[in-house]
């Protein structure tokens, strides 16, 4: 459900609670910072009075040096004198207590952003798999950037800038009433139409808002995929179409961006057009009750000092209403990051997953990632522990899909999984989810040492286990050979090691994690036929205490797996052995013979025209209808 603009201002403004002892001290050091200045403006309007009663007349100045009236006994300049000490020590205070301030504030909102950072970055960590699909890595990277500034800001402006607007108006008006309330009532004038100017404006504004912000974040979508995908580019030399591509979108940016400084450019002026007005029409009364004996000089210097204040701070209701706008739409983007429904829900009541033997059980499993189209139909079949399982099948038949259910990253519409007998929504997710060990098809390294990334389940194993992970994997031979051997470092995602030795320390990576269920999502595809052998002669050890699943096109890999299941449209349509399947001469059996004897068959040279208009003119023709319908 969408949230109003005052629900999603009152969750803004939650994130100060982690920091609002920060907030309450900076809020202390601008309240008395704004009364040191009322005060000090009123001591100032003293001093000038002060000043205007010392101003002697023709006869008694005769002979009389004007610093005498400085140093001298005289009553009237010994008080000046005081005014004047005090209104030095008020500005010395007004100094420390502005720096005070400054350092509060900016402590606050460094705090600010490091807790919203941090919550940012957990939501992100802990998101399900549905929720990473939903949404690009671009937009995701904008959200937790810019979006988090443009909180931050405004939650730091909402509290401090509006606060001291509410006291230096406050303050100001309040000295402006002890010296006379016609004039205080013509300084509060411009609130009124200054409000229903500030709530029109609002309506334009933040559609504008949100149309910069979906701009920026296709804009950064652009990039990241261009930076992921240059070999791509380079590979096609596309590199012309890209430019264009990023080019159009720069252009719709700029087109929205000035569309939105358009809207800025007719309400500010306005906004200082009626601050002007205001200020030239307080004068004008100051000036009437100058002439009436009502004002002196000290109290202009004090009406002018007052109202440059108000003024001054109202106008800045621009500057917090474009945050506000801002950061109403980056809110409710940030909100649906931080508030984004589990797609796997841990229960209350969860256990951790007990050790013991991790059979793997499906009951009737249907799942789709969009509910109304079902991936896997009424999917059953039991594991035992210590087998390997492999899943084979055509494209799209969700092999991938089915290994991905082991450890959560999504939940069935329909049925359960049992590991080691328990149902895997009974147990925590962490402790399910370190016993399972991935090899995806698309192999991922980090930024860091290959020790680090082969030891990335179990941190705490360096040395031996690491390496004994790597000849598993046969992948020792190769990284004794790099330059820091396992401490070098490898580039963002792995790119100065081929594919083949990227897949072994993948391999490496879950073997090294000790995991009781091991997944092997067609994790050969990128080595040699020898190599791979060499890989699964060595694994069989590895196997010999885990339960494995292996997803593999090459009869070679499955050849020696305890149990086949072959998927075809989301079902197993066999379940079985190599030897078995065979037997039974269903799909498995066109599969290894397609694989085993597809060179055999002649090469069919013609186009693909030709052979669509061969089997055009073999395609029987439709038989006619014994009672055709009446036609209407």
């Amino acid at each position: 459900m969408s949230l109003t603009n005052r629900q999603l201002l009152r969750w803004t403004l939650g994130f100060l609670r982690p920091v609002r002892k920060v907030a309450v001290l900076a809020c202390l050091y601008l309240a008395l910072w704004t009364a040191v200045e009322i005060v000090t403006v009123r001591v100032t309007a003293e001093a000038v009075n002060r000043i205007e009663g010392l101003h002697p007349d023709a006869a008694s100045a005769v002979g009389r040096p004007a610093w005498r009236w400085l140093v001298g006994d005289d009553p009237a300049a010994a008080m000046l004198r005081t005014t004047v000490l005090l209104l030095a020590g008020f500005t010395v205070l007004m100094g420390v207590l502005r720096y005070l301030r400054e350092v509060a504030n900016m402590r606050l909102s460094m705090d600010m952003v490091f807790h919203i950072r941090e919550a940012v970055y957990d939501k992100l960590q802990r998101a399900g798999f549905a929720f990473h699909d939903a949404i690009s890595t671009g937009e995701l990277i904008n959200r937790a950037l810019t979006d988090l500034q443009h909180v931050r800001a405004f939650v730091n402006t909402a509290l401090l800038v509006s606060l001291e607007i509410l006291l230096i108006v406050g303050g100001y008006i309040a000295l402006l009433l002890s010296r006379s309330p016609w004039v205080a009532g013509l300084a509060l004038a411009p609130l009124p139409v200054w409000t229903w100017i500030i709530l029109r404006f609002s309506r334009r504004a933040q559609p504008a808002s949100e149309a910069v912000m979906k701009a920026g974040d296709r804009d950064l979508a652009l990039i990241t995929e261009n930076i992921a995908g240059v070999h791509v580019v380079r590979a096609f030399a596309t590199e012309a179409m890209e430019i264009r591509k990023y080019e159009d979108n720069c252009e719709r940016f700029f087109d929205r961006v000035m569309r939105r400084v358009g809207l800025f450019a007719d309400f500010v002026p306005v906004m200082r057009g009626i601050a002007t007005a205001s200020h030239l029409t307080l004068f004008l009364a100051a000036g009437i009750l100058i002439m009436r004996g009502r004002f002196n000089a000290g109290d202009i210097l004090m009406l002018g000092s007052a109202m440059g204040a108000i003024l001054s701070r109202l106008q800045q209701i621009s500057v917090i209403n474009d945050q506000y706008q801002n950061a109403i739409v980056s809110a409710r983007r940030l909100h649906e990051v931080l508030h984004a429904p589990p797609s796997v829900r841990q229960r209350p009541d969860a256990r951790p997953l007990p050790d013991g033997p991790a059979d793997v059980r499906f009951e009737h499993v249907t799942f789709g990632y969009d509910p109304a189209r079902p991936v896997l139909h009424d999917v059953s079949f039991h594991a035992p522990a210590g087998a390997t399982v492999a899943v084979v099948g055509p494209t799209g038949a969700g092999k991938t899909t089915l290994v991905s259910l082991l450890a959560r990253f999504y939940d069935p519409q329909r049925g359960r999984i049992l590991v080691g007998g328990t149902d895997i929504r009974d147990v925590t997710l962490e402790s399910l989810r370190r016993r399972v060990a991935y090899v995806f098809q698309e192999t991922y390294l980090f930024s860091d040492t290959v020790e680090a990334n082969i030891a990335y389940g179990r941190p705490a194993a360096r040395g031996g286990p690491v390496e004994a992970a790597a000849r598993l994997a046969q992948a020792h031979e190769f990284i004794a050979a790099l330059p820091k051997g396992y401490l070098t470092a490898v580039g963002e995602r792995g790119t100065t090691l081929s594919g083949g030795q990227r897949q072994r320390l993948a391999i490496a990576r879950a073997i090294a994690a000790d995991p009781r269920i091991l997944v092997l999502d067609d994790a050969t595809a990128a080595v040699d036929s020898e190599t791979e052998q060499a890989i699964h002669r060595a694994m069989q050890l590895v196997m010999r205490h885990c339960t494995a699943f292996i997803i593999a096109h090459r009869i070679s890999t499955v050849r020696n797996a305890d149990l086949v299941l072959v998927l075809e449209g989301g079902r197993i349509v066999e379940a079985g052995t190599h030897t078995e399947l065979l037997a039974r001469g269903g799909h498995y059996r066109r599969i290894v013979d397609l694989q085993l004897r597809g060179d055999d068959e002649p090469e069919d040279r013609r186009s693909h025209m030709d052979r669509m208009t061969d089997l055009e003119r073999r395609r029987p023709a439709p038989v006619p209808l014994e009672n055709p319908p009446d036609e209407p």
